[in-house]
């Protein structure tokens, strides 16, 4: 009966937090402390942090650019290569051709604050990381010199072809710094040639930094006699006063992000007069253009910023006048647009490059003696190149067998904790694990701990059972699934500072000790990781298998991958383990079982 009354609380929870909350309410137990006469189990855990090394990058649905100095955890500068695609492929540019401009717009995510009487936008930013979100860098945009191939070319293209964030690939480096291409002052690609974001604005190059301010493209003429573009009003007529930014007429308003202005002469070699062969589709433009790659540096007295792209948004357009083929003859010029998308959605390959350096505390944290016992004091979660937790639950003490409903020596590989809770036939009313956060080494101003943790089965690497039970969505996606928790919850301090996670498996503790399907009822290894957006649970690989078992002969238990959305994330966080500190025994991790004894 009690079980019953369970199911019609979660139900109705459920149905109540699918409403709008604010930040606090979504951090907030959604079954709160209160469990009647429910009786409760505190489980043994083993949990161990490891250190990922390099890890998959390529395709990632959001890729960081720029430089995130963590406080507690080190420094990480990400770059990016991408290949583009043509929108129109074997496209036909007319006669009389002269490039108008070129144009790269990255948008970033954001929201809308305020929207003002004449239309325009007040933004905020989200997924910047930085101590100060505005910093300045120097960002350098090259054609990409190394061509991404879809499929590994060492198995005859059999399977997908792997990139590493140190932008490794099959065993061999490859040096895209080295390799990359610019103007050579003519328009020609060359190596190592000028970088294409050459405008006078240091706004776009060097002195870049994440601007919220709404992006205003004013409407413009191309004089086709001077070669540039001009300001006109709203009847198109050429502005007498091109200087004064009062009379310019806007043509379209776009959301913050990266807009900047590319070499013209290049492009028009390089993609306008490019051979018919070249364009003809999009794999033989691929080989000839191989794309873009992004590149970071930091500046003198600035620490510089991070933010998140889904560069599958992006767009790059190449705009020119022309006479179109087959024309009257004396017929005007008129403009058009070349478009060359980015992303795994229009076909085109990427890669993130990523390179972190540990802090000496996280280094050390990582590589302590005591990790393989998993009575830890803290545990060490960051996304990226960075770590994952991993939980055996009930321990691994094994000396005792169920027989005829009694245990007896012997063992049978199942811990003996587990063998007792099964032979209680406990209805499970809610079981939950709960991982404090360490405040001392989280206590900088600066340091910003993840905003949620994401528990996973890593013994067959895919989504807990409450993980894929829980249908609970929020108009923000990244607080979808709030049964089954993990989002953090923040003090009411100035500074928010975090408290702790919270993530239930009370369907998963219930299969293990009361179901008899043995797909369910199999006590698995747990994942933790930081995540960049819950609804993301596919999977990249480790450079290095972790042996988790320590067993270097044996290759067959070996963890392979883990996570796609940690690698996304670039936060981390320090948690207390199973072994704190006698002052911060309340903070121990545990797995808490809230039950029911049969009648």
């Amino acid at each position: 009966m009690k079980k019953n009354i369970t199911v019609l609380f979660l139900v109705f929870t459920i149905v109540f937090i699918s409403c709008d909350q604010d930040f606090n309410t979504i951090g907030s137990d959604l079954v709160g402390d209160e469990h009647f006469d429910f009786s409760t189990h505190e489980a043994q855990l083993k949990a161990y942090s490891v250190k990922t090394n390099e890890v998959q990058t390529n395709n990632l649905p959001i890729n960081p650019l720029g430089i995130y100095n963590n406080p507690y955890f080190g420094v990480t500068k990400a770059n990016f290569v991408s290949q583009v695609s043509l929108a129109t492929q074997q496209p036909k540019f007319g006669t009389s051709v002269q490039i108008e401009n070129v144009t790269l717009y990255v948008p970033y995510f954001s929201n809308v604050e305020t929207t003002n009487a004449d239309g325009s936008k007040v933004y905020a930013l989200n997924s910047v990381y930085g101590a100060n979100k505005e910093s300045k860098m120097k960002l350098s945009v090259f054609e990409n010199g190394y061509y991404l191939n879809e499929y590994n070319p060492l198995d005859n293209f059999q399977t997908a072809q792997r990139y590493f964030s140190d932008g490794s690939a099959n065993g061999t480096s490859i040096n895209f710094e080295n390799l990359k291409r610019g103007n050579d002052g003519s328009g020609n690609s060359v190596q190592n040639g000028t970088r294409l974001n050459d405008s006078p604005n240091a706004a776009e190059n060097d002195q870049f930094f994440f601007n919220k301010a709404e992006i205003i493209v004013y409407k413009t003429k191309f004089n086709t006699t001077t070669g540039i573009l001009e300001y006109v009003d709203a009847n198109d007529v050429v502005l007498a006063n091109q200087n004064d930014a009062s009379l310019r007429v806007v043509k379209e308003r776009l959301a913050p992000g990266i807009y900047l202005t590319l070499n013209k002469a290049f492009f028009k070699k390089r993609i306008l007069e490019a051979g018919s062969a070249n364009l003809i589709n999009n794999n033989e433009f691929k080989q000839y253009f191989k794309g873009l790659y992004f590149k970071i540096e930091q500046l003198p007295g600035e620490q510089g910023a991070m933010a998140m792209f889904n560069f599958s948004n992006a767009k790059l357009n190449v705009n020119y006048s022309s006479v179109d083929e087959g024309a009257v003859v004396g017929s005007a010029a008129t403009s058009k647009s070349l478009v060359l998308n980015f992303g795994a959605g229009s076909g085109s390959n990427s890669v993130s490059l990523q390179d972190y350096s540990y802090s000496g505390a996280y280094d050390a944290g990582l590589s302590a003696t005591n990790q393989v016992t998993g009575q830890n004091s803290k545990l060490y979660l960051k996304g990226g190149k960075g770590s994952v937790v991993y939980i055996d639950v009930f321990g691994d003490t094994d000396v005792l067998k169920p027989v005829n409903g009694q245990l007896v020596a012997g063992a049978n590989q199942i811990p003996d904790e587990l063998d007792q809770l099964r032979l209680n036939g406990w209805l499970i009313n809610e079981a939950y694990l709960e991982f404090f956060i360490d405040k001392t080494a989280m206590a900088g101003t600066n340091q910003l701990e993840a905003e949620r943790l994401y528990l996973f089965d890593a013994t067959n690497q895919k989504p807990l059972v409450d993980y894929t039970f829980d249908a609970t969505t929020n108009s923000n996606i990244k607080y979808n699934k709030l049964i089954f928790g993990g989002i953090i919850e923040r003090d009411n301090t100035a500074d928010k500072k975090g408290i702790k996670y919270k993530i239930r498996i009370t369907d998963h503790i219930d299969n293990l000790l009361n179901s008899t399907d043995t797909n369910l009822n199999k006590n698995v290894r747990l994942g933790l990781t930081v995540t960049e957006n819950i609804n993301f649970i596919n999977n990249y690989y480790y450079k290095s298998p972790f042996d988790v078992n320590n067993t270097p002969t044996v290759s067959t238990d070996d963890i392979e991958y883990f996570p796609v959305a940690s690698i996304m994330e670039q936060q981390g966080v320090v948690l207390h383990g199973t072994n704190p500190s006698a002052a911060d025994a309340s903070k121990k991790l545990k797995l808490v079982i809230h039950y029911t004894k049969p009648n």
